[in-house]
C-alpha cells in the first residue's frame, strides 16, 4: 500500500469512528453543585439519543465502590428516549462524611435497545468534586517570659476545618520585643485535623505585648486568602517573675561582696596575729 492510499484509508477510518461516535446513546451532560463532606444533593444527568432509531429500554447505572459517594435515591425503571430526544436520568446521591476533598471519576453503563433487539451497553466516566475549606485557629505559648530577658514565642495552627491549607506561609509584625528570628517563615500545607507550630527566639522588651502576623495561604480552589491575627502574650516584670519562681534571684554581686569581707577579715586576724607573735618575741 503506497503512501497516498495509507492516507485515504486513515481518514476514512477517522470518519467512520467520528459518525460511530456521533451517532450513539451518549451523556450529554450532568447538572450537579460541588459536594460538601457529608451533604447529599439530586443531580441530573441528561442523556443524549443521536442515533437514527428510537432507544428503548434505557437505564442508567452508576459504580460508586471504592468511591465516597453513596446513592440514597434513584428510580432505576427503564425509559424509551426518541430518536434525537434527550432524557433525564436523576439521582439523590450524599457524600462521606470523611470524604477528602478533590474530583472523582464517576463510572456509569448506560443501558439500551433498538427496535426490541439485544440490549446495548455503553460505558463512560463523568466527574463529581467534593470540596472542604480549611478552618485554622491560633494560639501563642512562650519561654521565660520575662521583660528584658532572652525567650521564646511559639505559635501553634490548627486546622479544624475540612479542607488542607496549601502553602501555608506567616510574615511577623514584632511589637513589644525584638525578633531574633526570621520575619517570613514558610510552612507548606497543614492537612485537616493537623496542625503546625513555629518557634520564634525574641528578647521581650514591655509587659503583655501583642503578637501580630500575616497568615496567608490557598484554599479548596487555590484561591489565595489573606488574614491578620492578632494574640494576647502574658510577659512578667522581674520582680513578678522573682515572685512566680519563674527566674531566680541572681545573687552573685552578694557572693562577691561577701568573699570581699571575708577576705578583709582574714587579712586583718592574720596582721593582728602576726603583730602578737613580734611583741612577744621582743618580750613585751
Amino acid at each position: 500500500m503506497n503512501k497516498g492510499l495509507k492516507i485515504l484509508f486513515g481518514a476514512f477510518v477517522l470518519v467512520v469512528l467520528t459518525l460511530s461516535l456521533i451517532s450513539a446513546m451518549s451523556v450529554k451532560t450532568v447538572d450537579a453543585e460541588n459536594f460538601q463532606p457529608g451533604s447529599e444533593q439530586e443531580i441530573s444527568i441528561d442523556v443524549k439519543n443521536n442515533l437514527n432509531d428510537d432507544a428503548g429500554d434505557a437505564s442508567l447505572s452508576l459504580d460508586l465502590k471504592d468511591l465516597p459517594f453513596t446513592i440514597i435515591n434513584y428510580d432505576d425503571e427503564a425509559i424509551d428516549i426518541d430518536s434525537d430526544d434527550t432524557e433525564s436520568f436523576d439521582f439523590t446521591i450524599k457524600a462521606s462524611n470523611s470524604a477528602e476533598a478533590g474530583d472523582y471519576q464517576i463510572p456509569y453503563t448506560l443501558s439500551y435497545s433498538i427496535n426490541s433487539t439485544t440490549q446495548t451497553l455503553k460505558n463512560g466516566t463523568f466527574i463529581l468534586t467534593i470540596e472542604a475549606e480549611p478552618e485554622l485557629s491560633y494560639s501563642i505559648s512562650t519561654e521565660t517570659p520575662v521583660v528584658g530577658s532572652q525567650g521564646k514565642i511559639k505559635l501553634t495552627i490548627v486546622n479544624k476545618g475540612l479542607g488542607d491549607a496549601k502553602f501555608v506561609s506567616i510574615t511577623l509584625i514584632p511589637e513589644g520585643y525584638t525578633l531574633l528570628s526570621e520575619e517570613n517563615n514558610y510552612i507548606g500545607t497543614i492537612n485537616s485535623d493537623d496542625s503546625e507550630t513555629i518557634s520564634m527566639d525574641v528578647i521581650f522588651k514591655q509587659e503583655n505585648p501583642t503578637f501580630t502576623a500575616q497568615i496567608e495561604y490557598k484554599d479548596f480552589d487555590n484561591q489565595e486568602v489573606t488574614k491578620t491575627i492578632t494574640l494576647p502574650v502574658t510577659i512578667y516584670s522581674q520582680e513578678e517573675a522573682l515572685q512566680m519562681g519563674i527566674i531566680q534571684q541572681n545573687n552573685t554581686f552578694v557572693y562577691i561582696v561577701l568573699g570581699a569581707v571575708l577576705i578583709l577579715i582574714w587579712v586583718i586576724v592574720r596582721k593582728i596575729r602576726k603583730k602578737k607573735r613580734m611583741n612577744k618575741a621582743q618580750g613585751r
